[in-house]
């Protein structure tokens, strides 16, 4: 079954005693399952509207101009991924959509082309990524609190350029699932490299895996929007928060989602906390960086 959160408007004006509200409403579905459809979020539904329109017509262009967005190492992997361009992480196939990420670079890594050039196509959605990303330090302020720790004690792992990134994925119901997977999944089981994920999809497809073992499919619901967790706040939590696995079915139709992944500072090194570790808890989990690392995950799924 999956939970329903009702959260108090619009997550940049939410005080302490929001956090909190939100944190008790979250907290028995973060440690038992890791997702829940967000209500009242105060994200404009013409906003969203607007961003599939977006992704439509970008998704409607010919392979030429949309190549010229390719993403790459040199691009922070911003931009275009061509149908089959993103091996699977759990079987030796691709993925079966196509993809388009914008968001924030670091200075890091070196960037031969400003960002700006790979949000050329999406003007709309970065206002929504501007919403997105202070929903999800709601989010993960809400965690914090069901963990027992100050409400900010996340914030300085995101307090410079954290790297968030939107996501516009394209699911054709004429392609087949790559016959290699042997599964017929349009996108194989995986757990999110993030903190967390929102997600809004046109079309049923997504499924997450719930504590039993079960695969829930995850409805369309009008005017909400759907939230999982990833592996960093597992990794953070120790385990008392639990990341989703999660996988998108053969479509029938073909199939739109908007995917938000709000991520830390380049370079954050992600391990179970201190305060939740201890004798009887030693961690779970080793260290992650958060960046060579991820970057080194990234350059073996998109291959060329």
């Amino acid at each position: 079954m999956i939970s329903h959160l009702e959260v108090p408007g619009h997550a940049a004006g939410w005080t302490s005693k929001d956090r909190s509200a939100v944190s008790a409403g979250l907290g028995g579905s973060f440690r038992s399952e890791g997702f829940l459809f967000v209500h009242n979020h105060g994200i404009p539904a013409h906003l969203i509207t607007d961003v599939y329109e977006e992704t439509r017509r970008f998704y409607s262009l010919p392979p030429a101009e949309k190549g010229q967005y390719d993403a790459c190492e040199q691009s922070q992997f911003l931009g275009y991924r061509r149908l089959g361009r993103e091996r699977s992480r759990t079987h030796g196939g691709t993925e079966s959509c196509e993809q388009y990420r914008v968001g924030n670079t670091t200075d890091d890594l070196p960037l031969p082309s400003p960002a700006d050039f790979y949000h050329t196509p999406f003007p709309k959605s970065l206002e929504l990524f501007g919403h997105l990303a202070r929903l999800g330090d709601g989010i993960l302020a809400a965690c914090a609190l069901d963990l027992g720790l100050e409400e900010n004690a996340f914030a300085p792992y995101l307090a410079g350029s954290p790297l968030h990134r939107l996501g516009f994925n394209h699911y054709g119901a004429s392609r087949p699932p790559d016959t290699r997977s042997g599964s017929g999944h349009a996108m194989s089981p995986h757990i999110d490299l993030s903190l967390l994920t929102i997600l809004d999809q046109n079309e049923p497809g997504l499924q997450v895996r719930d504590s039993d073992g079960h695969w829930l499919d995850v409805p369309t619901v009008p005017g909400a929007l759907f939230l999982f967790l990833g592996d960093y706040v597992q990794r953070w939590s120790n385990g008392l928060h639990r990341a989703a696995p999660h996988r998108v079915v053969r479509v029938r139709r073909d199939r739109m989602s908007i995917q938000y992944k709000h991520r830390p500072d380049y370079g954050v090194v992600i391990r179970p906390l201190d305060a939740l570790t201890g004798p009887e808890d030693p961690p779970a989990y080793g260290p992650l960086n958060t960046g060579p690392e991820y970057v080194a995950v990234l350059r073996s799924i998109l291959g060329n």
